[in-house]
């Protein structure tokens, strides 16, 4: 059973989001994904920064294309900027795949500090 985690950073006035056991292996596991963290980051009531750890995300490959709309939707709904860390290498090329094709950030880090400190810089440079 996955789940998710979202909180509110106020030292920073980020989300911090977080999964666990979440592995996306067909279209259901895509849109359950996209409600859930739609509803979840509805509850902010405003768009935010994004600081999401993705070690607990599996993206496969026969999904990943879904994924990718899923993600800009969400993405262009609730986010100002994101920023992510911890991706095995199939989420990742998913993530840059469709940041190519749909416009949406890809941003990937190795480290949540290194993403924390991207994430900061982006918002002195706007």
């Amino acid at each position: 059973m996955w789940s998710m985690r979202f909180d509110y950073d106020s030292a920073n006035d980020v989300v911090s989001a977080s999964f666990s056991d979440c592995v996306l292996n067909e279209k259901a596991d895509v849109d359950r994904w996209e409600r859930e963290v739609s509803r979840r980051l509805g509850t902010f009531g405003r768009k935010v920064d994004l600081l999401i750890d993705l070690s607990g995300l599996t993206v496969k490959p026969v999904v990943s294309a879904l994924f990718g709309e899923a993600r800009a939707r969400v993405l262009s709904r609730y986010a100002l900027r994101s920023f992510r860390y911890g991706a095995d290498r199939s989420t990742r090329t998913s993530i840059f795949t469709s940041a190519a094709i749909y416009g949406a950030e890809a941003n990937v880090f190795d480290t949540r500090d290194s993403a924390l400190g991207a994430l900061l810089e982006a918002r002195k440079e706007r």
